[in-house]
């Protein structure tokens, strides 16, 4: 089998990641798709002609793939990934793969016991703006990070991701569903694998009871220092959808991205400015096709369930002590 004539199907495309995902899939490699919004799965089916479901498992028996890519809200996505891995169908899935690091480590040891193949988005493993960073730019010992990522506000779920809206049903707000991919950059970046959370503090703001920002320090087992924020609380315009920015410091200097430029200041050098995209959209879709060439050659992911469980142990203690703090208000 090679990726021209593997069948995948789509579990859950109301996801607002999907689309992002599809221009890395090989032409007429979709064979189903499955929602459980009709309307939505039969308006993603169309333009591949293929049959949709309201129903996974019935999509997985009919249509037998050869992978899959899932989306699901977190409260169902240890049902889902746990099904696929009992069938022994290899597949990715959204982060935060469940809605604890006991669901994660579930998935991960019953993926390890079966052999299953499971790759996670943490998309900018795959992008050349860290993986530049990580083997070109940065000399020296890493002894702080600032990751700072603030997005447009929640009412954007409203469409097709009501769901994220929720504690039941998403498990957090901002630092769930963005402040993640940092916590995993941090640990990539320093070949950390454990950090223990030294504050945390969770802003709430309009009807949901999720956080819509969240400011959280931590100290990785390198001793690095990191400090993570997240928001849903960034006024969009068409031009400016979001503010990232990231520094990094080193015993050599002192690292800034934002805005596609990095600035590098050594110790006795001249800054320099490099373009880096720091759009991750793009890297969606060199994931996909990253993916299934790894699956196909036999090559464990760059993020696995493993990654996602280190990520997730320790995203549960962030959640824990802002949890803490706003008890004792």
């Amino acid at each position: 089998m090679n990726k021209s004539t593997m069948k995948i199907a789509l579990l859950g495309v109301s996801h607002w990641h999907l689309p992002l995902y599809l221009p890395g899939l090989p032409d007429g490699s979709v064979v189903g798709i499955s929602d459980d919004n009709e309307e939505i799965a039969s308006r993603f089916a169309a333009p591949y002609a293929c049959p949709y479901f309201t129903d996974y498992r019935q999509m997985l028996r009919t249509v037998k793939p050869d992978f899959v890519f899932a989306f699901a809200p977190h409260n169902q996505m240890h049902e889902v990934a746990s099904y696929l891995i009992n069938e022994k169908i290899p597949f990715t899935i959204e982060k935060p793969a469940g809605l604890n690091q006991e669901e994660v480590a579930d998935l991960y040891n019953k993926s390890e016991q079966k052999n299953v193949f499971c790759a996670i988005p943490f998309v900018w493993r795959y992008s050349d703006t860290v993986n530049d960073l990580k083997q070109r730019y940065l000399k020296g010992q890493i002894n702080h990070m600032s990751y700072k990522f603030v997005a447009g506000p929640p009412s954007r779920y409203l469409a097709t991701s009501r769901w994220m809206l929720s504690q039941k049903t998403a498990g957090g707000g901002c630092m769930t569903n963005l402040g993640v991919h940092f916590i995993d950059m941090a640990l990539y970046l320093t070949g950390c694998t454990k950090a223990k959370t030294l504050a945390s503090v969770y802003h709430y703001a309009y009807e949901y009871d999720i956080e819509t920002y969240a400011s959280s320090l931590l100290q990785l087992d390198s001793g690095a220092s990191l400090t993570l924020e997240s928001g849903y609380a960034f006024p969009m315009t068409d031009g400016i959808k979001r503010e990232n920015r990231w520094t990094i410091v080193t015993d050599k200097g002192y690292y800034t991205l934002a805005e596609n430029d990095l600035e590098i200041r050594v110790f006795d050098d001249m800054p320099q400015h490099i373009r880096l995209n720091t759009d991750s959209d793009p890297y969606y879709e060199i994931f996909a096709r990253t993916t299934l060439n790894d699956y196909e050659n036999g090559i464990r992911p760059r993020a696995s369930l493993k990654e996602m469980l280190e990520t997730r142990i320790i995203l549960d203690d962030i959640n824990t002590k802002a949890a803490a703090l706003r008890k004792n208000k």
